[in-house]
């Protein structure tokens, strides 16, 4: 008995020990919190991402599809923030919860990564990289090198870092989803947060905090410019609208015992009273691919012969479009109210002024062609050619501002992989007109506005699973087009 006192007294001893240790440490760590508020909510902070990694852990595939409303809400603005402030790296809670949302991404990609790589063979996860998310980390990786460059290195830096968890959240959704699943998951997530973002808009007053320059009545939610609901409503009312087309990843096809491509009418209408002409054009266009491309081959050709045809007729001997608009923008008509919104001719041939600033922008990108300004950096420069600027409206002048033109070539050869989809016949019909729907939508609005190369959130989100899913499910494909 003696002998066996005597083994367990080490033991004893360094239970002890820790035990003590661990006191102390909780000791100075509540000393800490209660004279610092900053360690406070640090600490809470740290237990919230630990219980987060734990949850994704055990349930891998619903963390994954929590991120997309993660990043939606991360980029919702709850207030306005004058352009400067960002430059001056100044925070409040807004920027706080943001990076928070950022953080919480990141741990649950990582722990729901680990988790399906450890449960059950899953040799999805153990392929080696594809040569689309070797550009993607390419892309990503050039964004954070910019921070030795860029004029605002701390931003450039926080920008770069959700770029990064932007860009492993895509990977490991497409991986871990299947694509046709990410890209659906993506879909249904930004359809309920338009819809619920709506519904609370004009219920209570203090959601509807945006206040349009003009007189025109836009609707949107909280501090959320028009554009950006507008943008956010068309991809949501597209991925829903493709089910008529196709079969979704969804069991049912059905939510409430309705089909889901009926669920898209609210959608379209909160596009519609926006008053965004980019969105909701690039919306028609969108729904044209889709139906373009539910047609049988031999239909498809005569219908392109006829298009082009009649665009060449148009441009030579069709009317002056210029004379045209001046001549519409003084009748009075509902149609025309909506497409003028109130503007002169000129002021909507220039683009809103878009067209004065991409020609004031040309020196500032001629100075610094190859790497730019750093990523996301060129807003003091973009605000010292016109004051309202905060961004170029302009994904592809954003894009050579921010990075160059080795940034714009990695994006390029981005925004071309997922426009393929058009062109990929043997990937799965919804996945294919899905893909290539979207893709024309975010195109077409890129040109008004920075759109997936401004800062990281859900359209660049999109356009990455986008391109992802498009390459792994050609791959699926000629796996099984190879004969074994």
């Amino acid at each position: 008995m003696l002998d066996d006192a005597a083994r367990r007294l080490p033991r004893i001893e360094s239970q002890v020990a820790w035990t003590a240790a661990g006191v102390a440490v909780l000791v100075m760590v509540g000393y800490g919190a209660g004279a610092d508020l900053r360690i406070s909510v640090a600490l809470v902070g740290a237990v919230a991402l630990v219980a987060l990694a734990g949850v994704s852990y055990q349930h891998p595939r619903a963390a994954i599809a929590a991120c997309f409303v993660m990043v939606l809400l991360a980029g919702t603005k709850f207030r306005m923030r004058e352009a400067f402030d960002s430059l001056d790296g100044s925070m409040d809670a807004q920027i706080l919860f943001e990076l928070a949302l950022f953080a919480a991404v990141g741990v649950a990609v990582l722990a729901g990564w680990i988790a399906a790589g450890d449960r059950r063979p899953a040799p999805h996860l153990k392929m080696r990289p594809t040569y689309v998310e070797v550009l993607l980390g390419g892309y990503a990786g050039i964004a954070l090198l910019s921070t030795l460059w860029s004029a605002a290195p701390m931003l450039t830096l926080v920008r770069a870092g959700q770029l990064l968890v932007v860009s492993a959240m895509a990977i490991a959704s497409v991986r871990m989803l299947t694509p046709a699943a990410a890209l659906w998951t993506g879909c249904a997530s930004v359809a309920v947060y338009s819809i619920g973002c709506s519904v609370i808009g004009p219920t209570f007053p203090w959601s509807s905090e945006f206040a349009d320059a003009s007189d025109r009545i836009r609707f949107a939610w909280f501090s959320v410019h028009p554009i950006a609901v507008g943008t956010l409503t068309g991809i949501a009312a597209l991925g829903l609208l493709s089910t008529a087309f196709w079969t979704s990843p969804h069991r049912t096809g059905r939510l409430l015992g309705i089909p889901l491509y009926w669920h898209a009418t609210p959608l379209v209408i909160i596009l519609v009273m926006t008053n965004s002409r980019g969105p909701l054009l690039a919306f028609v266009a969108g729904v044209c691919t889709l139906a373009f491309l539910r047609l049988r081959s031999p239909a498809r050709i005569p219908l392109m012969l006829v298009a082009a045809a009649s665009m060449l007729v148009m441009v030579a001997i069709g009317p002056n479009l210029q004379a045209w608009i001046f001549s519409a923008s003084t009748q009075n008509s509902a149609l025309n109210g909506f497409f003028f919104q109130g503007q002169s001719a000129e002021g909507l041939l220039g683009l809103n002024g878009r067209l004065d600033l991409w020609t004031d922008l040309a020196p500032a990108m001629a100075a610094h062609p190859v790497l730019g300004y750093g990523y996301q950096a060129s807003r003091a420069t973009l605000l010292d050619v016109a004051s309202w600027a905060g961004y170029a409206h302009n994904a592809l002048m954003q894009t050579i501002l921010d990075l160059g033109i080795a940034g714009t070539a990695a994006l390029g050869l981005l925004v071309a992989v997922a426009s393929s989809a058009a062109i990929r016949p043997r990937l799965a019909p919804w996945l294919r007109g899905t893909s290539a729907a979207l893709m024309v939508f975010l195109v077409l609005n890129s040109v008004g506005t920075e759109s997936f190369a401004g800062a990281p959130g859900f359209e660049t989100l999109l356009l990455f699973v986008c391109a992802l899913s498009v390459e792994s499910g050609r791959r699926a494909a000629s796996r099984a087009a190879t004969p074994p």
